[in-house]
């Protein structure tokens, strides 16, 4: 991911106040940070084709490592 693209996950501070509310809400940080790159690939597009099947491809595969 681009760095300063999203502040939060630019600087320490922001990247542990995401990870705590990953931990929280049962989710991997990773996981996160994938769907954030799904959405920063898709800036500046004037349509974002691709992005919900982007989306459902990766919650898909988080969904399949839970079980």
């Amino acid at each position: 991911m681009p760095r300063n693209v999203v502040v939060l996950l630019d600087n320490s501070d922001g990247r542990s106040m995401i990870k705590e509310a990953c931990k929280e809400n049962g989710m991997h940080f990773a996981e996160f940070e994938e769907l954030v790159q799904a959405e920063v690939e898709q800036t500046g597009k004037q349509r974002r084709a691709g992005l919900w099947d982007s989306f459902d491809d990766i919650l898909d595969r988080i969904q399949a490592d839970d079980k």
